[in-house]
């Protein structure tokens, strides 16, 4: 006898060893222990190929999306090669790119700068021409002045717009020659503007003078290069 009652899932039950073992041998609903391991390793294969299959799935995902960004990349590099090398009336010319509505360096125009702003850079002398520059060429209409860059401030080269025949482009100049042109251009300019029969236009053609001298060498060209730093950390 058991200490307690079997029960079979059909409502048998009993306490008894001998009826037990003949029910299990007759009734359907018993499962043997060779039955359950079939039934086991069914549920366990019934798993493997639903992961399986869940697996090739997001493959094939995977391998769809390699596929759309490659087809991406070509389209990209293909367009790419079709782009034209001008665009906006601007020319590529040995990696200097110059924009054509720009002035060639040395012929700019002044014609946004009004007599006002010029008398009231006149009344300070030091700094005029300095100041002259910056909104001559920084503050020029649609930028048609912004013919001056530094590519490199660690190396005393600047490059200027310059006429290259069918299309204008950047030339490398000394950082000197550049500085010095631009304030013999504007400091000529500003002393045609002033009248020497005025305080301000006195005054200002006076420190021109004393510009003049450093530069033939008085004070060992201490003022003329003053006038030259200020012009170059403007730019």
């Amino acid at each position: 006898m058991y200490k307690e009652a079997r029960t079979c899932e059909c409502g048998f039950s009993t306490l008894n060893r001998g009826a037990w073992s003949v029910h299990k041998k007759s009734c359907k609903l018993v499962m043997t222990g060779e039955k359950e391991r079939i039934a086991s390793l069914e549920r366990q294969l019934e798993k493997k190929d639903q992961q399986l299959k869940e697996q090739l799935e997001a493959k094939d995902q995977q391998m769809k999306e390699q596929l759309a960004a490659k087809d991406k990349q070509i389209h990209d590099l293909i367009r790419e090669a079709k782009r034209p090398r001008t665009v906006n009336n601007t020319t590529n010319n040995n990696r200097f790119v110059v924009e054509q509505h720009i002035r060639v360096f040395g012929n700019e125009s002044v014609e946004h700068i009004s007599n006002s702003q010029i008398q009231s850079l006149l009344a300070d002398p030091s700094n005029a021409v300095s100041q002259y520059i910056k909104l001559k060429h920084r503050k020029s209409p649609g930028g048609v002045n912004q013919n001056i860059r530094i590519p490199n401030k660690n190396k005393a080269i600047y490059q200027v717009v310059v006429d290259g025949g069918d299309d204008k482009e950047w030339e490398n100049k000394p950082k000197g020659e550049v500085l010095e042109k631009l304030y013999d251009d504007s400091s000529g300019q500003l002393e045609a503007e002033a009248d020497e029969e005025t305080i301000v236009g006195s005054r200002f053609l006076s420190h021109q003078d004393k510009v003049k001298l450093s530069e033939s060498g008085q004070d060992g060209g201490r003022l003329y290069k003053e006038q030259l730093d200020k012009i170059h950390n403007l730019l």
